[in-house]
């Protein structure tokens, strides 16, 4: 997955089956509140039955199917989340596969991003390249990561302890122990409970409390706090004049938020970033952020 500023493109290499292909996402015109996406694909050509997983594809890595109404209400009154409503912002970027979100979200548990950006990246050579583009991988099958073993995951990728967790989550969905992309169908029926949910991210090994959260958010659900080292930096920085808070008074803050709360840190901490920072200068807003902070 990656960005092409040149061309304004996101671009996604998926498999379908022993085929990988490249996906090009580019925005079409707007009308309105509506924006139209442009979908190309290249490496094979593909059958209807092919490019109907696509689709279905693109539309759970960019959230397309959620309904942000409730949200964008909430939004109104607050000091810079005001904005999101107007830019369109709110959803949240995923691997359309929960298997790969789940091993990426092991990489980067107690771990600087530098280091799990870089593990992630080195798990990824183990998939299939695109042809004519053999920088370009696929991500891996569970198989194939289970296939490369210890050695590279420990040597190569330098994912330290982690190693045997994602040996045993890929042994697990191979076994058919665990089956990772039930949940994103699962968590479309409105009769699972949240917790249900959580606690089938929580048996997994090695995933905890704020990893679980965060990986929840991928299915759209949002009730729980992901508590960690960025969100307190963020809390004590936007709300508690540097001081650093108590998980009680970060729950308190988006507590109003009520199943919202998770979206709401998340891009509160987002419009602090130099990429929301650009986006709302190119479409005339001003920064709530930077409006925030002047005396």
């Amino acid at each position: 997955m990656s960005w092409s500023e040149g061309g304004r493109c996101l671009q996604i290499v998926y498999r379908l089956g022993d085929q990988p292909v490249r996906v090009s996402v580019t925005e079409g015109r707007r009308r309105r509140a509506a924006v139209t996406l442009r979908v190309m694909v290249d490496g094979h050509r593909l059958d209807d039955e092919q490019m109907d997983v696509i689709r279905h594809r693109v539309r759970l890595v960019l959230g397309l199917d959620r309904d942000l109404a409730e949200f964008y209400d909430l939004c109104t009154g607050h000091l810079t989340l005001h904005v999101l409503p107007r830019l369109g912002a709110g959803r949240v970027l995923r691997s359309a596969s929960m298997t790969e979100n789940i091993v990426k979200a092991l990489c980067a548990t107690n771990v600087g991003w530098t280091q799990a950006v870089k593990s992630i990246n080195r798990i990824g050579q183990l998939g299939l390249p695109l042809p004519h583009f053999v920088s370009l991988n696929a991500w891996p099958t569970p198989r194939e990561i289970l296939r490369a073993g210890k050695p590279y995951l420990t040597e190569v990728c330098r994912v330290g302890y982690r190693a045997e967790a994602i040996l045993a989550f890929c042994g697990d969905v191979c076994g058919g122990r665990i089956d990772p992309e039930g949940l994103t169908d699962r968590a479309l029926d409105p009769e699972v409970r949240t917790d249900e949910l959580l606690a089938q991210l929580r048996g997994i090994r090695g995933i905890g409390p704020s990893s679980a959260h965060y990986l929840l958010s991928f299915l759209g659900r949002y009730e729980h706090l992901s508590v960690d080292s960025a969100t307190v930096a963020h809390v004590a920085r936007t709300h508690t004049h540097g001081r650093r808070p108590t998980h009680r008074e970060i729950q308190r803050i988006y507590e109003g938020f009520g199943r919202w709360r998770q979206l709401a840190w998340w891009f509160e901490h987002w419009l602090t970033w130099g990429t929301a920072q650009h986006l709302l200068s190119e479409a005339g807003i001003d920064d709530p952020v930077r409006r925030r902070s002047d005396p």
